[in-house]
């Protein structure tokens, strides 16, 4: 809601709306759970790393939070305490690394032999409390970032070390994060229930829209027709208009050309008219240039004041241009792709409507006031923030 009104007050669906979403939201997260997608390994694999990666963050925050507010440089002071905590894991956990093992894997090296001992070598860099860590792991994980290659790059060592401390730091993390039960919090098991849910509607969703009908000629004519007005260009607009001091005056004036007063005799009998600024150009305009919508374009249409550098413009559209549908034949894929859209749409909202049909749907007394007083209760702290 807020990134589809960015502009103004946001304006609430009506409560009855929110609860039909609420229970058809429902009805398609169970479809998805019979189909078997709460399950499914795409889905319960990016739940799980999203909780790994949160409780991480939420193991960092906790450290970096408890360093006082009020001392001096109190970021830096952060950077370091976490540095600090994560020494102390490599202490605690006593992790071995073998530099000189790491030292000698020259990923900036383009001999195949060094290349394919990099790829395919179990040999052991580091053990740390999540196994061992080895070379094929380290350049596998490696290449997700540098997946453009590091044969030639002079700063392939540094990049090799900078990467070989940063997969370390998450391993012990994420250790010490599952060690303290940071997953098991009432808040990470609601972000995977809530992330599950709504992966699951997407999958349901996806299987939904899912149409394979290829339409025949004879449709996509009949469906080029029945919208032939939105596959027609707008119309440009020529306009006559006067800029004046102040938006007073030109109220004022809007007001006199309503009542039935010439533009051109107006201006010459109205002091706050300012002759020498220019105001809006004589030339053919689209019709948001001047804060209208294509079908609000009509010849004699006077607009409302509106400011511009240098005073309030009152403008009176004088033509509008003629415009014909485009060709069939120039906006086929144009077409098709509105087609397709509808026939998605009508596929899920046919497949939702069977849905509500067959299922029994109980709801409290008081579900719509309970949806509207919630409704409510968040515009208000969104208005506060």
């Amino acid at each position: 809601m807020k990134s589809q009104q960015s502009k103004g007050a946001i304006v609430l669906p009506p409560a009855e709306s929110v609860l039909q979403r609420l229970i058809q939201n429902t009805l398609l997260f169970q479809e998805g759970r019979l189909l078997g997608f709460e399950t499914k390994g795409t889905i319960t694999n990016q739940v799980q790393e999203t909780v790994r990666h949160r409780s991480v963050i939420a193991l960092v925050d906790s450290v970096a939070y408890a360093v006082p507010e009020e001392i001096e440089n109190r970021k830096d002071e952060q950077f370091a305490a976490i540095a600090r905590f994560v020494e102390s894991l490599k202490t605690k956990y006593d992790v071995k690394v073998d530099s000189l093992l790491l030292k000698s894997l020259d990923y900036g090296s383009a001999d195949a032999g060094m290349q394919a001992y990099l790829r395919d070598s179990s040999d052991v860099i580091c053990m740390s409390p999540t196994g061992a860590m080895r070379v094929s792991s380290l350049t596998r994980n490696l290449m997700f970032q540098e997946f453009h290659g590091m044969v030639g790059k002079p700063n392939a060592e540094q990049i090799r070390d900078d990467y070989f401390e940063e997969w370390l730091t998450e391993a012990l993390l994420t250790y010490e994060s599952r060690a303290q039960g940071y997953p098991e919090r009432p808040n990470m098991i609601m972000l995977a229930r809530y992330m599950t849910r709504d992966l699951v509607l997407e999958e349901t969703v996806g299987l939904l829209s899912d149409v394979n009908h290829v339409p025949t000629d004879h449709e996509v004519q009949a469906f080029y027709e029945a919208n032939i007005e939105h596959l027609t260009p707008p119309g440009r607009v020529k306009v006559q208009s006067v800029i004046l001091a102040g938006e007073e005056p030109a109220r004022l004036f809007k007001e006199r050309l309503d009542q039935g007063a010439q533009m051109a005799w107006l201006a010459d009998r109205t002091a706050e008219v300012l002759d020498e600024v220019a105001a809006i150009p004589t030339t053919w305009l689209i019709p948001s240039m001047i804060g209208i919508e294509p079908n609000q374009a009509k010849i004699g249409l006077i607009l409302d004041p509106m400011e511009v550098p240098g005073g309030w413009v009152v403008a009176q559209i004088t033509d509008v241009e003629e415009t014909t549908p485009v060709p069939l034949t120039e906006c086929r894929d144009e077409v098709l792709r509105r087609l397709k859209a509808e026939q998605i749409s009508g596929s899920v909202v046919d497949s939702i409507r069977r849905l509500v049909e067959a299922a029994d749907i109980v709801t409290v007394p008081d579900a719509v006031e309970l949806v509207a007083a919630h409704l409510e209760e968040w515009k208000r702290k969104n208005d506060a923030q």
